[in-house]
């Protein structure tokens, strides 16, 4: 049974030190105030309104002479929003002061923990000394002291401190922490959630690695600070030695900065920035980097006068209204093997878009400017093509049309070059397509088209200027027959699904006189295989009558699946728009598919294919497969064979490994690599030593990358990398 007494404070209390020392748990409010209800509010100096002291005890005892309440026994304090919790305490209710022994705690309500061996502190717990204190941070931060004093309620100055986001070892407590920070005096300002640190050690498994005079950094509960971040320490045969110190500015909720100096041995210093922001009607970033010095040759020999060299990437994305939005994605270099040398992007072209477009529905219209970067040495800059404008239009009626589904496409190009053949292009298209499900199961897709394309080419040579104006017009119609057929048996669904395309289209359409600006590469593989026109683009197109099949197989179980589809095209003649390489050229096409087998969600093989119909052998093969045990092991293989086409001219067959596999505890090895195995020779190889538990990550990585690109050799970097959980 509870005994619940209220204590007024300044009144005379008439109940004897027995009673209060009841057996049963005793709750005392201990009232500041008397019951006068003008004074039902008044202010703390901090702002707080004054509350209750809430006590609850095994055992309580009150000496009325002395306004000394004791309470022993699972004894809980309560002021507001925050708890202290002991086995014994003393609180004297004229200076305010409780005192707290055994296993003192204070449990602030932001989820921050305060513990000791004793606490002397003010009944609302703002103010006071604790000994031997321990803090918890939002459930990771641990702070460890001799002694604490707590000024202001919320912030602690702390004398012989250490702090780590490492948890205890369960076994051995008093095991050093993968790392921590000592220091002879800590302050933690709790408002700021910030850590600040005087004449602190840095540990590394309890060994000391570095001193700091003054260091700094937020708590776990701050999402966003100003501060240095883990600094990147290497070297490669291209820069030599190099470090990398960056530096986060949290400016303001909605914007941020990066700058990340960095030293090199053999270019000197370099400016890596990153801005982001979020803005009213959207977001955008921007990232660059500089450095002030020599450019280089393609046998890696400086030359010249010195100059500004670097990049500039961005990207934003901005609302107009419900149905309109504007965006831009930029991408540029100084010079060629600028991003490769300083390990920014391994990208050989760069795409620089601008563009506004809308959604109204099933509508859409957009404008696009595009602007391209090419790297490679055999890239010509004046050839390459700036494309302004690209408008697109989609508009689709919510009515039906002859029961089916009506669409409108509208495009229109320019592509400029700054040497050779600048294109115009205009092209409509007009479609219709009627689903139809039968009572037996058969799937019907009906579908007729109607384009018409006008160019007008200008091609500037030594010998002068070629006007052309062409245009076409491109009729196509077919049907689409599916029937899935599917049962379960042994537990497992089974679909197996025959599909039959039919496409009638007169022959030609393919002039000399139209450029192939945008369909000259592609792949004809099991994703196009029933597309009404294979090509990627409009320049081409694919001509006269066509019978596309295929066939689906699947199975389907608890914890995966396995899945196949095969197919090819057939012709009444052959298809010159078609490479020979292309496999599509002559009356019966390619075999193409896919194979996937993934029996659980940890591991999946994936194998794409195209066999040559007369030869039967591999055209393109690609086999890919993953196994992953999170707490273990990740193995990642991969196989891809391609033959020679107009655009390469050589064959291409690789194998790329990557793995990653735990050895002890906390200690991973990991390893990737890619063999170009037509010229027999390694492309990229990597392997290290990873540490991670749940409060630090550590990584040692050798990296030998084994081709040349001008002034970029083969090379061989390592690279140490840290980071501490929980520090922001």
């Amino acid at each position: 049974m509870k005994v619940a007494y209220r204590l007024i404070a300044g009144l005379p209390i008439l109940l004897s030190t027995a009673s209060l020392a009841a057996a049963a748990p005793v709750v005392l409010p201990l009232a500041r105030l008397a019951d006068d209800p003008a004074a039902s509010a008044p202010q703390e100096s901090n702002g707080e309104k004054k509350q209750e002291v809430l006590i609850r005890a095994d055992k309580m005892t009150y000496d009325a002479n002395t306004s000394v309440v004791t309470a022993e026994g699972n004894v809980e304090v309560t002021y507001g929003p925050r708890t202290l919790l002991a086995d014994k305490l003393i609180y004297n209710q004229e200076s305010r002061i409780v005192i707290a022994e055994g296993n003192a705690t204070i449990r602030e309500a932001n989820g921050t923990t305060l513990s000791g061996n004793r606490m002397e502190v003010t009944d609302d717990m703002r103010e006071g000394i604790i000994e031997s204190m321990n803090v918890i941070i939002a459930g990771r931060g641990r702070l460890a002291a001799a002694r604490a004093t707590r000024t202001g309620g919320n912030m602690m100055t702390l004398e012989k401190a250490a702090y780590t986001t490492c948890e205890p070892c369960k076994e051995d407590p008093s095991k050093a922490p993968t790392w921590q920070i000592k220091a002879f005096r800590v302050i933690y300002n709790q408002d700021k959630a910030r850590v600040e640190y005087e004449d602190a050690f840095f540990e590394v498994f309890g060994v000391p690695i570095a001193y700091l005079p003054y260091f700094s950094h937020s708590d776990p509960e701050a999402p966003r600070a100003s501060g240095f971040l883990v600094p990147g320490v290497g070297h490669s045969t291209d820069i030599g030695y190099f470090l990398e110190v960056p530096y986060y500015f949290a400016l303001d909720p909605s914007y941020d900065l990066l700058l990340s100096p960095m030293y090199t041995e053999n270019d000197g210093p370099l400016l890596k920035s990153e801005w982001r922001q979020r803005v009213t009607d959207g977001q955008y970033y921007i990232q660059a980097s500089g450095r002030y010095g020599q450019p280089r040759n393609r046998f890696g020999v400086e030359y010249g006068d010195e100059t500004l060299q670097g990049h500039v990437f961005g990207k934003g994305r901005f609302d107009i209204d419900d149905v309109w939005r504007w965006g831009y994605d930029a991408e540029v270099t100084s010079n060629d093997t600028y991003l490769k040398r300083y390990d920014i992007s391994s990208k050989d072209r760069l795409v620089n878009n601008l563009f506004i477009e809308g959604i109204d529905g099933r509508s859409y219209a957009a404008v696009n400017g595009w602007y391209f970067q090419g790297l490679r040495e055999t890239d010509d800059p004046g050839t390459t093509p700036l494309v302004l404008p690209l408008v697109e239009l989609e508009y689709v009626p919510d009515e039906a049309v002859l029961g089916g589904r009506f669409q409108l496409v509208g495009n229109a190009l320019y592509l400029h070059r700054g040497e050779g053949r600048d294109t115009a292009r205009l092209s409509s298209t007009a479609s219709w397509k009627l689903p139809v499900t039968t009572t037996g199961g058969h799937l019907f897709t009906f579908f007729a088209n109607l384009r018409a394309d006008g160019y007008h080419v200008t091609d500037t040579g030594v010998s002068g200027t070629d006007e052309q104006t062409v245009g076409r017009i491109l009729p196509w119609a077919g049907a689409e027959w599916r029937y899935p057929m599917v049962r379960t048996d042994w537990g497992w669904k089974q679909v197996i699904e025959p599909i039959v395309q039919v496409i009638g289209a007169p022959y030609g359409g393919n002039p000399d006189e139209i450029p192939n600006e945008d369909s000259a590469s592609f792949e004809f593989d099991e994703t196009n295989l029933f597309s009404f026109n294979k090509f990627p683009g409009l320049d081409r197109w694919e001509t006269g009558p066509r019978v596309n099949v295929g066939f689906r197989a699947a199975a389907y179980f608890d914890e995966g699946f396995v899945e196949a589809i095969v197919g090819e095209s057939f012709r009444f003649h052959e298809d010159d728009a078609f490479t020979e390489e292309s496999g599509l050229r002559n009356q019966q096409s390619d075999y193409v598919g896919r194979l996937t087998i993934q029996p659980d969600a940890n591991i999946r093989l994936v194998h794409r294919f195209r066999i040559d119909q007369s030869a039967l052998r591999y055209e393109r093969n690609e086999i890919y497969g993953e196994a992953f045990d999170p707490d273990w092991y990740t193995f990642r293989a991969g196989y891809l064979l391609l033959e020679p086409d107009p655009l390469i001219p050589t064959q291409r067959e690789e194998i790329s490994l990557e793995g990653r596999v735990r050895t002890i505890e906390h200690i991973w090895f990991r390893a990737s690599g890619r063999r170009d195995l037509a010229d027999e020779q390694m492309i990229e190889s990597k392997f290290g030593l990873a540490y991670e538990d749940d409060c630090a990550e550590f990584g040692l990585d050798f990296r030998r990358r084994f081709t040349r690109d001008r002034d970029i050799e083969p090379s061989s970097s390592f690279l140490f990398t840290f980071r501490l959980k929980g520090v922001n």
